[in-house]
């Protein structure tokens, strides 16, 4: 499986304000999450500073309930990077708090907030998918996929045992083979029917917090997934 995102948990920190954008100096911050919304699927949660120009904004935080779940450090800024979207089936249903934090050069800061409900059928990481997974990668498969990898993509494909970790968060951390890599992390979005839909920004850990993000991103990919004799099967549908 090729799995491509995001990642959820880059530090912690408490949000105190409850006002739905903040303004310092002309410059102000507002969340896509409105006050009083009830999130029952995947959705876009994007921050937008205006008033000050794009370079002195240092790093937006995103944080859910007072904890910082994302940071980005440059536009747009997105929870979880391009592609993917806040899961709310990843949290427990009810009210929770959103919160986005902008810090400017010389110290300054934005921030604004906003209470949503997540729907009691937000549909949540599938159980049977949860786990560690292996994947065996021969010379072969390596030979099969030569002749459509981009040669800016980097080295091919890595032969020997690939470890994946899907966690109820939705997020696929997974390893390659070579002696040293980072985790690279991916956002999974399991939709009804068996479709998997996988963002397209690559962050690389324990760096992604600072930007460690793979040179090279894919497009948006769309799957199909199922659980065979034990084994889990991901066919592409669509890959952008």
């Amino acid at each position: 499986m090729a799995l491509a995102i995001s990642a959820l948990g880059c530090g912690s920190g408490k949000e105190t304000t409850t006002s739905p954008h903040a303004k310092r100096n002309g410059a102000r911050i507002t969340s896509s999450i409105r006050d009083g919304a009830e999130l029952a699927r995947p959705v876009v949660w994007q921050a937008n500073v205006t008033g000050a120009p794009e370079s002195e904004v240092v790093s937006v935080r995103f944080l859910i309930d007072g904890t910082v779940r994302h940071v980005e450090r440059k536009t747009p800024y997105l929870f979880a990077g391009r592609g993917n979207r806040l899961l709310p089936g990843t949290l427990e249903p009810g009210s929770h708090t959103f919160a986005v934090d902008a810090q400017l050069a010389g110290g300054h800061r934005l921030t604004a907030a906003s209470t949503a409900t997540v729907a009691k059928d937000a549909p949540a990481v599938p159980a049977e998918v949860l786990g560690r997974w292996k994947r065996r990668v021969t010379s072969r498969e390596v030979q099969r996929t030569e002749s459509f990898r981009q040669a800016e993509s980097g080295e091919p494909l890595p032969v020997g045992t690939w470890n994946l970790r899907i966690g109820s968060d939705g997020v696929a951390r997974y390893v390659d083979p070579t002696p040293v890599h980072d985790v690279t992390v991916g956002q999974l979005r399991f939709d009804a029917g068996g479709r998997l839909v996988v963002g397209n920004e690559i962050p690389n850990f324990p760096h992604a917090s600072e930007g460690g993000f793979c040179p090279d991103t894919v497009g948006v990919g769309t799957y199909r997934w199922s659980v065979q004799r034990g084994a889990l099967v991901v066919r592409v549908m669509a890959d952008h």
